[in-house]
Formats: C-alpha cells, structure tokens, sequence
C-alpha cells in the first residue's frame, strides 16, 4: 500500500446484552416512580410578580403529555419531577457584552449569568 493512503478499520458497535436492558430499564422505572412522587409548595414567578405559568409537561416516552397552570403565590400539589424541572430548567442566559477599545461591541459575546424565571418553593420541609 501506498504512502499517500491509509487504510481504516471501523468496530462494530457493540450491542446492548438483555441484562444491560433490563438494569436500564429498571433505573428508568425507579426514577419514573421518583418523579411521579407528589409534592406541596408555593410557586413564585420571578420574572412578572404575580403573573402565572401555562405550560405543557412529558419526561418520559409513553406518558401522556400534562398542562400545568400555576399562579404566583399560591400552593400547588405537583409531581417532583415537575418541581425539578421549574427550578432546574426555567434560566435564561445574561449576556455579557464585550466592549472593543473603540467602545463598540465585538462580535463574540459571552454568558456572564444566569437569571431565575420560576421557582417552586417546597412546605414539606418548612
């Protein structure tokens, strides 16, 4: 063979034994049951005081997909997977911009924070 060309060798991606499935499968029931376990506790919007939040729900494939409506202030009775997802997923980014030293704004941008929309606040352990 020629210096100019290699020659390349793939693996064959290995599949998944039938107890490797069903330990993942396993996992995923215990953290199912995990997130569908009820929880009480007031959610605050953040970003509009007193506003409210519609939003549609689905964590895993096969479930059928829930709207949720909470209003700032009032107590709720949501799934923990749901009061995860409100705290741990409704951030948006806070830009910093990146002045040049003629005072105009470069072309790469930069997140400097993060800013909290929503947040549910648990009375269970209050």
């Amino acid at each position: 063979m020629s210096e100019c060309v290699k020659e390349l060798h793939f693996k064959t991606k290995n599949k998944r034994t039938q107890e490797e499935k069903s330990k993942g499968s396993e996992l995923i029931q215990q953290k199912r049951k995990e997130d569908s376990r009820l929880v009480t506790g007031i959610f605050k919007n953040i970003e509009v005081p007193g506003g409210d939040l519609e939003f549609a729900y689905r964590a895993y494939d096969g479930e059928p997909i829930q709207i949720y409506h909470l209003d700032d202030g009032q107590k709720a009775t949501i799934p923990l997977g749901v009061a995860r997802h409100i705290n741990n997923q409704t951030q948006v980014p806070i830009h910093d911009n990146i002045l040049g030293p003629d005072g105009k704004r470069l072309t790469g941008t930069k997140i400097g924070s993060y800013r909290q929309r929503y947040q549910f606040l648990s009375t269970e352990y209050m």
